[in-house]
């Protein structure tokens, strides 16, 4: 029986994700915009403008490019699932129909990690790509390159994915959007994703360890590893160790915030 009920909720599982997947494909020129937009501004202006105006030094692109990419994987996992869980939540009730099939809540909260994991990983892969096209040449790849960099993509999705889980069932839409604007600015611009961690004992001990408590500082460090090596202050092991400490700490805090809010 317990075999029986395990096999409806996988198949309610794939349906839904299936459903989710319809529904982002068909926004897809809204999703494109929203993935391609800020990335492209910091590439753009922080890449190739001002260093022409000298107010960079020339080898800042092999800095800023991973921390860009770490920054939309953040931002494409978190923002896609609190959003649309906050908004189903208070609005459309599409969470409380999905809640009526033959699923349990933690296989649908693994669900909704799992689309935002996918949006994280389509984020960075579009930005990556972009950042080839913009600085050719710019970067060496080893034969692991492809492997490596999806499973920090995978890493970075889960964990803000989780996050984001926490964040879209414990606020109204309102409040959730202020409140994401709140926690992504600081990991984004204190996250080691526009300087290498290796410079900042230089200005501080007490900002370096404090960069430390940040989850984006890892992924930012781990892409930086598989990048560009010679600049990366962790090695891609201890990123991934922290990662993962993180993620187990969101992915408990979004099921239970999910449970919790889905059974009001």
């Amino acid at each position: 029986m317990n075999l029986k009920r395990a096999k409806w909720s996988f198949n309610a599982a794939v349906a839904i994700f299936r459903r989710d997947m319809h529904v982002f494909w068909k926004e897809i020129g809204g999703n494109l915009l929203r993935i391609i937009g800020e990335p492209l501004f910091f590439l753009f202006v922080f890449g190739v403008l001002l260093p022409k105006l000298n107010l960079f030094r020339a080898g800042y692109i092999e800095i800023l490019v991973p921390g860009i990419i770490s920054m939309s994987t953040m931002t494409g996992s978190m923002r896609g699932v609190a959003a649309g869980i906050s908004l189903s939540f208070e609005y459309n009730e599409e969470i409380r129909a999905h809640i009526l099939t033959p699923i349990t809540m933690r296989t649908l909260a693994l669900e909704k990690i799992i689309c935002g994991t996918f949006q994280g990983i389509v984020s960075g892969t579009i930005v990556l790509a972009l950042a080839l096209i913009i600085f050719p040449g710019k970067f060496s790849f080893s034969s692991l390159f492809f492997f490596e960099l999806l499973l920090i993509f995978i890493a970075s999705g889960i964990t803000f994915a989780s996050l984001g889980l926490a964040l879209g069932s414990s606020f109204i839409p309102e409040t959730m959007f202020e409140v994401l604007f709140i926690i992504m600015m600081p990991m984004m611009f204190f996250g080691a994703t526009f300087y290498p961690l290796s410079l900042l004992p230089e200005v501080h001990p007490a900002f370096f360890y404090l960069t430390l408590f940040i989850p984006l500082t890892y992924i930012s460090e781990g892409i930086r590893a598989i990048l560009t090596p010679e600049i990366a202050f962790l090695p891609a092991i201890y990123c991934f160790i922290g990662i993962g400490v993180y993620f187990l700490i969101f992915f408990s805090l979004g099921v239970w915030a999910f449970k919790r809010r889905a059974i009001k």
